[in-house]
């Protein structure tokens, strides 16, 4: 199996480490961890091997760990102890449980995403020390603005992060028929119960029962997916991403409906004189509806982005290719929605969110601090590669994973992260590209990030065989741009996210999404294709808390303190 350059070691660190911190503003030092001094790990406790926290807290002096959950630790007190760490055991269970040295009860597995195919990191594991709460519906506002402590507000007595590859093991782990367990990442969270019957010894959750939720049961406040919303367009199938990634079609449901998580309108024109049919490109076209809307889901720029508010209710917004420019785009209430906390993705023509239209006569235009501050942007540019799938419209090029910081020489160490889990899903080298790079279909160039786009941190960037070599398809940029530094040298107090993916989801040939259907019986429930995978692994990296890239994460964060009243 081929490594990144950045080497293993390095990976797993970073997948081992919880990506879960909150901005400069809420809690985090420059380190990533949580109320520690800079050296130190702010985790939940002593004890407990790579990734993984027992509930102690603060032992004293400069550079110990410092807690959330208040009391001592022990490296094991009586087998029928009724506290954990001076958090009070869960009825039913028996913590604190002594074993010899170097000895723990453990539980290790590995998480996957809702179908059960791929591994996830960065998922925070743990058994909750109080009854879980309901999470906060949209975008939180309040004391919960930019509060990344709000979605973890139970806190834990023990807890671990998966690697790269999705495994985890938590140490100092309760005794009891019914321990409950926690998988989250983000708003994404499922609870469940597991039998721990073997002291000092490890409990193995075997197969893939450990998945992300793909569907919430109504009335259930423990489980939770995130509400995201859909832009449809006429160009591309970004809405079933979710399906093959193990969203059930059930969670599809029109607008703001409450009935499910995925919320779909409909963008683009429905006019004359749109963009190009499916696949193709609108040159200097305004976008156009999908043939084939879902029933009722009501229209983008009237109903999603007219306002502010109208954006807040999702937690993400996903923007798919409507074969042209933006309709009727209104980036100022998305750039409102993204400085408090909200999320978006946008494909290919929606680069006119972030440039203003260059292509078509609009009237709307980019906010003064995206435009050339995040990207070099180009009207729509078709064009393959020199990779060796020559499927599609335009055949595939290579992308290669950015493994540096925008600007540096130093380590980006989810692009690392990025470039290890695609390697071990065989995501890389398909399609006659080289073996260290991703097979893309549809590439689009129309944003070259570049060392002087400081506030933008390229992920995938052409190979030099493509049509426009070096041009970025994958970028992402923290909100609010201007956040300021603070005098200390830490992170800006950055609260949302945005990602511009400069292809189609459904570029590559395998991807046959019938578009004479309306979501979600239009999508095909295939495995994903490679450029899916990055999407994929892009999404929940979106879903998550958001840490600047940066931060050099500390491998034992623990969980974020609830936020403070």
């Amino acid at each position: 199996m081929r490594r990144s350059s950045l080497g293993v070691a390095r990976v797993i660190g970073f997948g081992t480490a919880v990506l879960l911190a909150s901005v400069a503003a809420c809690g985090t030092d420059a380190t990533g961890s949580f109320g520690g001094d800079g050296g130190a790990d702010s985790a939940l406790g002593s004890g407990g091997g790579s990734g993984s926290h027992s509930s102690g807290v603060t032992l004293g002096g400069a550079g110990s760990s410092a807690g959330m959950l208040g009391g001592a630790t022990s490296s094991g007190g009586g087998g029928t102890a009724t506290s954990q760490g001076g958090t009070a055991c869960p009825a039913g269970l028996t913590c604190d449980v002594s074993c010899p040295s170097g000895k723990s009860t453990t539980v290790s597995g590995r998480v996957y995403d809702p179908a059960g195919k791929n591994p996830l990191y960065g998922v925070a594991v743990y058994v909750p020390a109080t009854a879980l709460a309901p999470l906060p519906k949209g975008v939180p506002t309040g004391a919960d603005q930019c509060s990344c402590g709000a979605l973890y507000a139970s806190g834990a007595i023990t807890n671990a992060t998966t690697d790269v590859n999705g495994n985890f093991t938590l140490t100092n782990v309760p005794l009891g028929a019914k321990v409950p367990l926690v998988l989250q990442i983000g708003k994404w969270r499922r609870s469940l119960t597991i039998n721990v019957a073997t002291s000092c010894g490890d409990n193995p959750q075997t197969g893939t029962s450990l998945t992300l939720p793909g569907t919430v049961a109504a009335g259930d406040t423990d489980d939770n997916m995130p509400d995201i919303a859909v832009s449809t367009g006429s160009a591309d199938t970004l809405e079933c991403l979710l399906l093959r990634i193990g969203v059930s079609a059930s969670e599809y449901v029109p607008g703001t409906s409450t009935a499910g998580h995925v919320h779909v309108f409909s963008g683009g024109s429905t006019g004359g004189g749109g963009g190009g049919g499916f696949g193709g490109g609108g040159g200097g076209q305004v976008g156009r509806a999908e043939s084939k809307p879902m029933a009722n889901a009501p229209v983008s720029s009237t109903s999603l982005w007219d306002t502010q508010a109208h954006l807040m209710p999702f937690d993400v917004v996903l923007l798919s290719c409507e074969g042209g420019e933006t309709y009727d785009a209104n980036p100022p209430a998305l750039e409102s929605y993204l400085n408090v906390g909200g999320r978006a993705f946008a494909s290919h023509f929606h680069y006119a969110w972030f440039s203003g239209p260059l292509g078509s006569t609009q009237s709307y235009s980019a906010p003064s601090d995206w435009g050339s501050n995040l990207a070099t942007w180009s009207a729509d540019k078709n064009g393959g590669g020199g990779g060796g799938g020559g499927g599609g419209q335009n055949g595939d090029i290579g992308g290669v994973i950015d493994l540096t910081l925008n600007g540096s020489t130093k380590p980006f160490s989810k692009g690392a992260t990025l470039d290890t889990w695609l390697d071990a899903r065989s995501a890389l080298g398909g399609g006659g590209v080289a073996s260290t790079e991703l097979s893309i279909y549809q590439p689009k160039y129309n944003a070259t990030v570049t060392a002087a786009n400081k506030v933008s941190q390229p992920w995938i960037t052409a190979d030099s065989k493509a049509s426009v070599p070096n041009a970025t398809m994958y970028f992402s940029f923290d909100t609010p741009v201007n956040a300021a530094t603070p005098a200390d040298g830490g992170s800006p107090a950055y609260c949302g996210r945005a990602v511009f993916s400069d292809l189609h989801v459904a570029g590559n040939p395998a991807t046959t999404d019938d578009t004479s259907k309306a979501p979600p019986a239009s999508c095909a429930n295939v495995n994903l294709s490679p450029q899916e995978m990055a999407l994929e692994f892009m999404l929940f990296d979106l879903s998550s808390c958001v840490v600047p890239d940066t931060v050099a994460v500390m491998p034992d964060a623990g969980l974020p303190p609830p936020p403070s009243k």
